[in-house]
C-alpha cells in the first residue's frame, strides 16, 4: 500500500503511462479513508456546536420536541458551510483520483474519455448540494422534523448521480490490464 501512495502522489498530475489493478485499488482504498476520515472530522466539529446546547436544554428538563427543534435551528446556521466543505472533499477526492483513474483505463486498454463521467457526476452533485441549501436550512429553521425529513427526500435523489461516477470508477478499474502496445 505504501508504493501505491507513494506513487499516487509522485504523479498527482501525470495523465500519462499506466496503472495496474493492484496500484489503483489501494490508491483508491487511500482515497476513500482520507476522505472518510476528513468528512467525519467535519461532521463532529459541526454536530458538536449544535449537540453542546441540545444537552443542556435536556438536562434542564425541555421536552424532546423542544430539543429537537432547537438542533436543527443551530444546524441551520451551519448548512451552508457544511455543504461547501463537503464539496471541497468531493473534490480533493476527485482531485487525488483522476489521473490514477485515467492511467487505469489507459493499462486495461479502455478509451480515456471515460474519465469525463465521474468528473461531471461529481461536479453535478456538488452543484446540487449547495443548490439544496436553502431549501434545507428554511426546513431546519421550522423546527418541525416532519418538514425536515420531507424536504431532504424530495432534495436527495439527485445528488445520487455522483454514484453514476463512482460505478464507472469500480467497473472500469475492475478489467484486467491488456498487453502494452
Amino acid at each position: 500500500m505504501g508504493e501505491a501512495i507513494k506513487n499516487g502522489f509522485a504523479n498527482l498530475t501525470n495523465f500519462s503511462g499506466r496503472d495496474s489493478r493492484s496500484l489503483f485499488w489501494w490508491w483508491v482504498l487511500f482515497i476513500v479513508a482520507f476522505t472518510f476520515v476528513l468528512s467525519l472530522i467535519s461532521g463532529i466539529v459541526f454536530t458538536a456546536g449544535s449537540m453542546g446546547s441540545a444537552f443542556q436544554s435536556a438536562s434542564s428538563g425541555v421536552d424532546q420536541a423542544q430539543v429537537e427543534a432547537e438542533v436543527m435551528r443551530n444546524m441551520a446556521g451551519s448548512l451552508g458551510t457544511q455543504a461547501w466543505i463537503g464539496v471541497a472533499i468531493s473534490l480533493i477526492g476527485l482531485f487525488l483520483l483522476i489521473a490514477s483513474f485515467v492511467r487505469r483505463l489507459r493499462d486495461a486498454g479502455l478509451p480515456v474519455l471515460i474519465a469525463v463521467i465521474p468528473v461531471l457526476t461529481t461536479l453535478f452533485a456538488a452543484y446540487v448540494s449547495v443548490a439544496a441549501v436553502d431549501g434545507m436550512r428554511e426546513a431546519m429553521l421550522s423546527g418541525d422534523s416532519q418538514t425536515v425529513n420531507e424536504t431532504a427526500m424530495s432534495q436527495s435523489g439527485l445528488g445520487l448521480v455522483a454514484y453514476v461516477g463512482y460505478l464507472v470508477v469500480i467497473v472500469c478499474g475492475l478489467i484486467p490490464s491488456r498487453k502494452a502496445d
